[in-house]
């Protein structure tokens, strides 16, 4: 490998490790957020109908309702397609989401250390051929 695809390998590794660690802090980003809607939900079974709470309407902003109901709730269930469900139904569509985000930051970091691997093995190369050209 000559000298300068060597570098280019190198840094279009950098790139694609960057690139994938953003994505894995997005995903570590979406497992937190589910579990503190778990966590919401959960505090959904001691409210009582009528109670004031915190309704976000995008982007920071929340109007202050009032609970009409406090047994059901209403979860997108993907495509922007929802369902109402009772509060089980909604923490197992949560605890299903959260496995298949672990399982894709699994995944990520198999990949992170793949790229991760064989950006060694260019930086050794790289290393190797300064050595020789040294040498000369």
């Amino acid at each position: 490998m000559q000298g300068q695809q060597a570098m280019q390998q190198y840094q279009q590794l950098q790139q694609q490790i960057e690139q994938v660690q953003e994505y894995v802090e997005q995903v570590e980003q979406n497992i937190e957020e589910s579990q503190e809607t778990v966590q919401a939900v959960k505090q959904l079974e001691d409210a009582e109908e009528g109670s004031e709470v915190l309704a976000p309407i995008g982007s920071g902003v929340s109007a202050i309702t009032e609970l009409k109901e406090t047994e059901k709730v209403v979860v997108n269930i993907g495509s922007e397609t929802m369902k109402q469900t009772d509060l089980e139904g909604a923490e197992k569509v949560l605890q299903d989401r959260q496995e298949n985000l672990k399982s894709t930051k699994e995944e990520l970091d198999e990949t992170l250390d793949e790229l991760r691997s064989q950006m060694q093995e260019i930086q050794q190369e790289i290393q190797r051929q300064q050595a020789e050209q040294q040498e000369e």
